[in-house]
This record gives structure tokens, C-alpha cells and sequence, in this order.
């Protein structure tokens, strides 16, 4: 590569230039790791990088970045707090192994693909374990479960913690061979903490498996992409899915036995079942667009009155039918404003009336 003033700078130089000038050849704050280093030799600098990730995490102390050059690495991984990961451009770097998440504290990680190996026993990719409050931000960065026998979810978070996060920015989860169980997110039912993803999807390759188990008293966010497979709700946990395409083949898109609320706003729904909500939990519904048939609300959802369905806008309401008479008796249509195609109506208490 050559300079302004037309001499040559190799890779290791560049770093330096860019990292204050020559002889910076480590900053006190980065470590790097290559597929060309070497962990006895080795020092981490750009000049001589550690062959491993786990070698760079291990000497690393908090407030430390690991620079990953472009390659794929296989071992397992420990995350340790306060030691970011990075890479230099997404798709760069995959490290292939079974990932654990114990810490308390934050790590990021940037432009970074975990991935399992397509071997029978693979294990999950990435298990968010422990009680410790993590806070682990991935930006950038993908999850994903290659195993081709299907017993290797993608993230398994038995965290009991009701401080911890993940959140996923810019990035996806993805279960290459489902088969019959491996799901794209699972969380035990005792799990805690709060998921959030934004412009993420989250796919499995079976539509009609399950894709995201969320129990305990986890809560989940996410907002814009989509799910591929079928996502189920449980114990205490909440969900609230926006703008987010939700899609299976022949199973409902969710289902919910929690007791916490579900909330679904302004998401394409495909599917052939029949309803394409059900459960026994509770479920409110906005401005929900059906692309496929057979889709429709769940008696046995709130208390067996249906899903709680909310017009989008108090001002311009589209034709729908009425929400069912039982919703009304209970009070929950209570200040709601309907149209049904032909006549106006307005919801006080208990009673609807109409309008015009």
C-alpha cells in the first residue's frame, strides 16, 4: 500500500500510522489476534498477534478491545468483562466453537459472527448463563447455528439476573438445520433480563418449528425485520414485536400461555393457520396486516374473550369487524372507537353505542 508521499506501508504499519504514528505498534487498549500469529511467540501487537481469541481475552484486563483480523477462528469462548471484540468489516470474522456468556459487567461486540460447527454433537453457540448483571451489546454481528443435525440452538439464555441485556443492533440469528429442536432463541424458565433487538432478523429453516422460546420473566423487544418460525410465550414473560414480519407455514406465529402482556404492532403476518394467534395468554394486537389466508383472533387468549385488538390511529379507521361483544362486557373496549364498514361506534365502560 503506499503513502501520500509515495513510499510503501504494510499492514502493521498502517495500524500504527492510524493508531498515533510510528513505533505505536500496541496501544495500551488493543490487542490483536491473526490467523498468522502465534500464542508463545506472540505479544499481541500488530506486529506480532496472538494466533487465539482466547489467548488475547485471557491477558486482556477491562477497558481492552481484541482486533480480530479477517479469517475464520475455531475455539471456544469465555467472554470476559469489560474485553470488546472487534473485527474490521462484517462477514470478516466467524469464530466457530460453544460460547459462554458469565460475567457481570459490559462487553461489545462489533462486526463478529458466532457460529457452531456443522459437526452431529455442535452445542449451542452462545449460552448467557450465570446471575451476574451482563450487559452484552452486538453490533454488527450475527449468531447463527450451522449444526446439520439440529441440536445446536443458537442462544440459550439461563441468566436469572433481572438486570441483564443482550441487545442485537444491525445484526441476525439464524438456525441453519432446525430438524426438530434447535431454536433460534431459547430462554429457561426461570431466566431474567430484558432482549432487545433492533433491525434483526431471526430465522430457522424450518418455518413451522419453533424459533424463539421466551419464558421466566424475560422481556422482549424487537423492533423492524422479521421471525421465521413459530415463537411461543410463557410464565411471567412480555414480548413486543413492531414492525416486524412474522412468518410461518402452517402453525400459528405465536403463542402465548403468559401471563405478561404480548403486544404486536403494525406486523405483516404469514401464515395458512387458523387462528394465526392462540394460547391462553394475553395478546394485544395493532394495526396487524395479513398477507396470507386463514389467519384470525384466539378465544382462549385473555381470559377466552380473544386478542385485545387496537385501531392504530383514533382519527381515520379502517373497515373492521367489531371487537367481540364479550371484550365489551368486561370492559376492556372501554374509550375505543370502531368502524365496521357501515356505522360508527364508541365504547363507554361497558356499553358500545352507535355513533352514526
Amino acid at each position: 500500500m503506499l503513502r501520500e508521499d509515495g513510499t510503501t506501508v504494510n499492514i502493521a504499519e498502517l495500524i500504527q500510522d492510524m493508531a498515533g504514528g510510528a513505533g505505536v505498534v500496541k496501544p495500551t487498549n488493543y490487542l490483536y489476534v491473526s490467523k498468522g500469529g502465534n500464542d508463545t511467540t506472540g505479544d499481541g501487537s500488530a506486529n506480532l498477534p496472538y494466533l487465539t481469541w482466547m489467548k488475547a481475552i485471557t491477558i486482556a484486563t477491562s477497558g481492552t478491545t481484541v482486533f480480530g483480523f479477517p479469517g475464520t477462528y475455531t475455539e471456544n469462548l469465555t467472554l470476559k468483562a469489560g474485553v470488546n471484540l472487534t473485527s474490521p468489516a462484517r462477514y470478516s470474522v466467524y469464530i466457530v466453537g460453544n460460547h459462554t456468556a458469565n460475567f457481570t459487567g459490559t462487553i461489545i461486540l462489533d462486526n463478529i459472527v458466532l457460529q457452531n460447527s456443522a459437526s452431529a454433537a455442535s452445542g449451542t453457540v452462545l449460552t448467557f448463563s450465570g446471575t451476574g448483571a451482563q450487559n452484552l451489546q452486538l453490533d454488527g454481528s450475527y449468531i447463527n447455528s450451522a449444526s446439520l443435525s439440529g441440536v445446536g440452538d443458537a442462544v440459550s439464555w439461563t441468566n436469572t439476573n433481572a438486570s441483564s441485556k443482550i441487545l442485537l443492533t444491525d445484526g441476525n440469528i439464524n438456525v441453519a438445520h432446525s430438524n426438530t429442536t434447535a431454536r433460534a432463541v431459547v430462554c429457561a424458565s426461570n431466566a431474567a433480563g430484558s432482549f432487545q433487538l433492533n433491525r434483526c432478523a431471526i430465522k430457522i429453516d424450518n418455518p413451522d418449528n419453533v424459533a424463539v422460546v421466551l419464558a421466566g420473566s424475560i422481556s422482549y423487544i424487537h423492533t423492524s425485520d422479521g421471525i421465521t418460525g413459530q415463537v411461543t410465550v410463557a410464565n411471567t414473560a412480555t414480548a413486543t414485536i413492531g414492525m416486524v414480519t412474522m412468518i410461518t407455514a402452517t402453525v400459528p406465529v405465536l403463542v402465548t400461555n403468559s401471563t405478561g402482556t404480548t403486544t404486536v404492532i403494525n406486523d405483516p403476518i404469514v401464515t395458512t393457520a387458523t387462528p394465526a394467534f392462540t394460547g391462553a395468554g394475553v395478546l394485544v394486537d395493532v394495526a396487524l396486516l395479513y398477507l396470507s389466508t386463514g389467519v384470525g383472533g384466539a378465544a382462549t387468549l385473555n381470559g377466552g374473550l380473544g386478542a385485545i385488538s387496537l385501531p392504530m390511529s383514533s382519527v381515520k379507521i379502517r373497515a373492521s369487524a367489531l371487537v367481540p361483544a364479550g371484550q365489551v362486557a368486561a370492559g376492556q373496549n372501554t374509550g375505543a372507537l370502531e368502524y365496521d364498514g357501515t356505522h360508527l361506534y364508541f365504547t363507554i365502560g361497558t356499553t358500545r353505542s352507535q355513533v352514526v
